[in-house]
């Protein structure tokens, strides 16, 4: 499993959707270390924003001393053409960028910031004029999940190079505990969301999904990233923290390869109101 290491909590941005927000990591540079001396395999740089960060080169090059692989998680709106470069030539293997809305309106609304949009585009265009790989976010909110499926048409339109879409389903902490009109239900989700992968086959365009339980998925239950994981018999920490199974969960056949319903969405709709499906 990677290790997600948030190094900044200060962002350019005030994303309505944010589980970042209100968070104090404080991470001092021993405790980094410690963190990363752990790790096996991947780190995942995240914030805040991380580009805005002082010491991302310095956790960068020790990062890649330890010859461990580096995700790095941005909104990409500060990225310029030398940025990026240095970033790859510091050893970045993957570019996650948040991708809120393929319209200016939507991500403007979203993000709380009215000019991200063309900069996030061309950011994006740097990116692949790179070779760099790249992985959209796209979290999935009241905002904008009727829009999945046109979302996925403009990156095939206007993108040539994308590794894959994560469609994430929102997580109800900081931000969206606060504005909690923002946080749709499963049910409302599940047609767009299922309209958007039928689209993403279409296009071939490579995707994952979470956050969100299995029986909504039908179909597409071996693109949810907990079925994948369980399936390897590679246990997720997050997601046994995150994540409970309901009783109506004990009779589907999908048990074994899903943890459930995220807690914060069962505190916030409250577990009598919450429809599961389970698969028989």
């Amino acid at each position: 499993m990677p290790t997600i290491l948030p190094i900044i909590d200060d962002c350019n941005q005030n994303c309505l959707f944010c589980s970042a927000q209100g968070r104090k990591t404080n991470l001092t540079q021993d405790k980094i270390r410690q963190i990363v001396n752990k790790e096996k395999d991947l780190i995942v740089i995240s914030g805040g924003e991380p580009l805005l960060s002082r010491r991302l080169f310095r956790i960068l090059e020790y990062v890649k001393k330890r010859n461990l692989k580096i995700e790095l998680e941005t909104n990409a709106t500060l990225l310029t053409y030398n940025l990026a470069k240095k970033l790859l030539n510091r050893g970045v293997d993957l570019f996650n960028i948040n991708f809120p809305s393929h319209t200016e309106r939507l991500t403007g609304e979203i993000t709380q910031s009215k000019k991200s949009f063309f900069p996030k585009i061309e950011a994006i265009k740097i990116l692949e004029r790179l070779k760099a790989r790249i992985r959209l976010t796209h979290i999935v909110n009241s905002l904008n999940y009727l829009h999945m499926e046109e979302m996925v048409e403009f990156v095939k339109e206007n993108f040539a190079s994308i590794s894959y879409i994560q469609f994430s389903f929102i997580k109800i902490l900081g931000n969206a505990l606060k504005f909690a009109w923002i946080n749709p239900r499963y049910e409302d989700v599940e047609l767009p969301l299922l309209k958007a992968f039928i689209k993403c086959r279409q296009l071939k365009i490579d995707f994952l999904v979470d956050h969100i339980p299995l029986c909504f998925l039908p179909g597409f239950e071996s693109h949810h990233a907990d079925f994948r994981k369980l399936k390897e018999g590679i246990g997720s920490k997050y997601s046994l923290k995150e994540k409970v199974k309901l009783k109506a969960c004990s009779a589907c056949k999908l048990e074994g390869y899903c943890y459930g319903v995220r807690k914060d969405y069962i505190e916030l709709f409250g577990e009598g109101n919450i429809l599961v499906k389970p698969r028989r």
